[in-house]
């Protein structure tokens, strides 16, 4: 099992070299190349994946391309996550309203208070704490 950089097809990673038999590694018939990422979109990374990919099957070898799974926490891991660290302030962050308005929600069935220990901020504001 090799786990490799080179998902984008970027010229100087690992998987482009193998594909253009640049490395000791060699891709045969019926090996398997699982591509846990999507491309990001621009023309030159969607060229670049399009052609390793293109090398890697004329090997011989099988593509799963976009078998991504998120590196986010679940809810339920947010929820073990409040449970384990007991934060007296909560501050939803990293998403729109309504993610943000999720995370609270979460954050009231353990027994945080809108207003109190869980604060909805806006992006630059300030929440002040009293000691």
């Amino acid at each position: 099992l090799l786990v490799t950089t080179g998902h984008q097809g970027e010229p100087d990673a690992l998987l482009p070299r193998i594909a253009n038999g640049r490395t000791p590694f060699n891709i045969k018939k019926g090996d398997n190349v699982i591509i846990s990422a999507p491309i990001i979109p621009n023309p030159t990374n969607a060229a670049n994946r399009h052609i390793m990919e293109r090398r890697l099957k004329l090997k011989g070898a099988r593509i799963y391309p976009n078998a991504h799974v998120s590196g986010h926490a679940g809810r339920e891991d947010h929820r073990e996550f409040l449970r384990m660290l007991k934060p007296q302030h909560i501050i939803p962050a990293h998403g729109d309203l309504s993610m943000l308005a999720a995370y609270a929600e979460l954050a009231e069935e353990e027994g945080y208070r809108i207003g109190y220990d869980i604060h909805i901020l806006r992006n630059a504001q300030a929440q002040v704490f009293k000691s």
